[in-house]
């Protein structure tokens, strides 16, 4: 997860002695169900996001699949890290800055920064500890507290908890009987490839790196191979576990190649991620959720230590490439 420390200033986070990147646990695990003390229910729940952060945009992504933008409402961070306590420390992470394009201010006109909804939270819910101030965040506007911050809870939670008030309550991207496939297909790619290329990009040495960038390049040639087969990562039909391995490969060719040196080889090179891209994309109406310029100023305006001068690359216009039409409906027509 996109993520900022209490103490830091950036998003290096913890470190083992080797100087391998190590990503921290999320703190606020509680569901949403009838008779819970989250209930499910049209407008009372608040979405908050960065678009560049691709945890948080898998939680966008179910928003739209599943038709719940009337249900849960968004608000979008600016991309660009600020301090969140001017004069008072030198933390820098997510702020609302609706100056910024397709940035909104909070809508309930409590918080400037992420931090505060999780001060807020904490001291709502009488648990006050050390933790992180990460996107995406799941908010409860009745008891001023933040229900979930790990998105792959918050997307099972997307998939079936509002289906009473869902445009689209028949979509199943996590159906019961392909969930242990899913979780199988989310643990193969969760580690060597989605986390991999943080690994890469904040690893404190060549051995750390070596290590990391190897099972990021491994595992995209087992995704290629496996998608010349396949129209979906698990099978013939787009679920979760597609919009995971989505969201972090559709920053690849902009941002992870270049900012966190994954360099070997680009995913417009391998034929058929680009058109499975495509497909996922194109199928499930995804391009409300992707915004690149929101995704690369984050990434080259807010890491200084790896980009000091802030200078954004030109990029190849990523986003119209998935805009082609793919043809993966017709070319796996008959595994139906």
């Amino acid at each position: 997860m996109a993520t900022t420390e209490i103490k830091a200033k950036t998003t290096l986070e913890d470190v083992d002695a080797k100087g391998a990147f190590k990503r921290k646990p999320t703190a606020f695990r509680n569901k949403i169900e009838k008779g819970g003390q989250y209930p499910p229910a049209k407008g009372r729940y608040i979405l908050y996001v960065s678009y560049a952060c691709p945890w948080a945009s898998r939680c966008t992504a179910y928003r739209v699949a599943k038709g719940l933008e009337d249900v849960i409402e968004l608000a979008v961070t600016s991309p660009v890290w600020a301090f969140t306590r001017p004069g008072v420390d030198d933390h820098e992470g997510w702020v609302f800055d609706p100056s910024y394009p397709g940035a909104t201010p909070d809508p309930l006109g409590l918080f400037k920064t992420v931090r505060d909804i999780y001060d807020l939270s904490m001291k709502n819910s009488d648990n006050v500890f050390e933790t992180r101030y990460t996107v995406p965040v799941l908010f409860d506007r009745v008891t001023k507290t933040i229900v979930n911050n790990e998105s792959s809870e918050i997307i099972r939670i997307f998939n079936s908890a509002f289906d009473e008030f869902a445009t689209h309550p028949a979509v199943d991207l996590s159906p019961a009987a392909l969930l242990p496939a899913i979780d199988a297909m989310n643990e193969r790619t969760y580690e060597p490839l989605c986390n991999g290329v943080y690994k890469c990009g904040f690893a404190q040495s060549q051995e750390a790196y070596d290590e990391a960038v190897e099972g990021v390049f491994l595992t995209i040639d087992e995704l290629e191979e496996l998608l010349r087969h396949q129209r979906y990562l698990t099978g013939d039909a787009v679920t979760e576990a597609d919009i995971r391995v989505f969201c972090c490969l559709v920053r690849f060719d902009e941002v992870y190649s270049v900012h966190f040196k994954c360099n070997r080889i680009l995913i417009r090179e391998c034929p058929n991620l680009l058109e499975w891209l495509r497909d996922v994309y194109q199928t499930l109406h995804l391009a409300p959720t992707l915004h690149m310029k929101h995704i690369k100023d984050h990434y080259y305006r807010s890491h200084g230590e790896i980009n000091p001068y802030h200078i954004v690359p030109v990029g190849s216009d990523f986003v119209a490439k998935l805009e082609v039409p793919h043809s993966r409906a017709a070319l796996f027509a008959d595994q139906k």
